[in-house]
C-alpha cells in the first residue's frame, strides 16, 4: 500500500470507503493493543474510531506539505502518525475525567514530565509497532512474491537457519545459485524500506513454518 498517497488523499478529502475503513481499522487496533478500547467508550461509546478519524484528519491537513516533500512513507511512519493521534486523544480523554487529587495518584516521572501512566501506555506502544510492522511486513513479502520464487527462497533460508534442506527439483546447483541471486537482486530493488530485524525474523520464521513446510519444499 502507498501510505504517502493514502494520507494525502485522506488530507484533501478524496479518500475511497476502502481506504476510509482501513484508517479505521488500524485506529481501533492500536487502540485495542494498548487496552484502552474501554475507556474512549465510556466516553464517546462505539463511534469512538470516528471521533478519532476526525482528530486525525486534523492531524494529517497539518501534516500535508510535509508528508508531500517525503519521497516514501513507510509503515513505520504511517503508524507513528495513527499513534501520535490516539495518545493525544486518551490525554485529552484523562484531562475531562481527572479531578485535583487525582494529580497526587499519578505523579509525574523526571524524565519526561509525563504521567506514569502515559509512560506504560508509550512505553508498550514499542512493542505494539514491532508487532504490527512484523505482521506488515511478512503480508508485504507475501504479496511481492511469485510462487516460482517459493522453492528457491525456502531453499537458501533452510540452509541458513535450518538442516536437512531439500533442493529444489530439476535444478542444478549453478542454475539454483543463479536464480537466487536474481532474486536477492529482485529483492533490493523492489523492496521500499528496510525491515526491523524483529520484522524480518518474523518473516523467516512464519515462511518456514507457514510456506516451506506446509508446501512441502523443505
Amino acid at each position: 500500500m502507498d501510505y504517502k498517497e493514502l494520507l494525502i488523499k485522506f488530507a484533501e478529502g478524496k479518500g475511497t470507503p476502502k481506504e476510509r475503513e482501513f484508517l479505521k481499522n488500524t485506529i481501533a487496533k492500536f487502540v485495542r493493543q494498548i487496552g484502552k478500547e474501554e475507556s474512549f467508550k465510556k466516553r464517546w461509546g462505539d463511534d469512538y474510531v470516528e471521533e478519532l478519524l476526525s482528530k486525525l484528519s486534523v492531524k494529517v491537513i497539518s501534516q500535508k506539505d510535509l508528508i508531500k516533500e517525503k519521497s516514501f512513507v513507510s509503515w513505520k511512519y504511517f503508524l507513528s502518525i495513527i499513534k501520535s493521534c490516539v495518545i493525544e486523544f486518551y490525554q485529552e480523554l484523562r484531562s475531562l475525567q481527572e479531578f485535583p487529587y487525582e494529580e497526587a495518584k499519578n505523579p509525574k516521572t523526571e524524565e519526561n514530565n509525563r504521567s506514569v501512566e502515559e509512560t506504560g501506555i508509550f512505553a508498550y506502544e514499542e512493542k505494539v509497532e514491532e508487532k504490527i510492522e512484523a505482521e506488515e511486513f511478512y503480508e508485504y513479502m507475501l504479496n511481492f512474491l511469485e510462487e516460482k520464487d517459493y522453492p528457491i527462497l525456502c531453499y537458501y533460508l533452510c540452509k541458513e537457519f535450518q538442516k536437512d534442506c531439500k533442493k529444489p527439483e530439476g535444478l542444478s546447483e549453478t542454475n539454483l545459485y543463479k536464480r537466487w541471486e536474481r532474486l536477492k537482486k529482485k529483492l533490493r530493488d523492489h523492496l521500499t524500506y528496510e525491515p526491523s530485524a524483529e520484522a524480518m525474523k518474523y518473516f523467516i520464521d512464519k515462511f518456514l513454518s507457514e510456506i516451506c513446510k506446509k508446501l512441502g519444499y523443505i
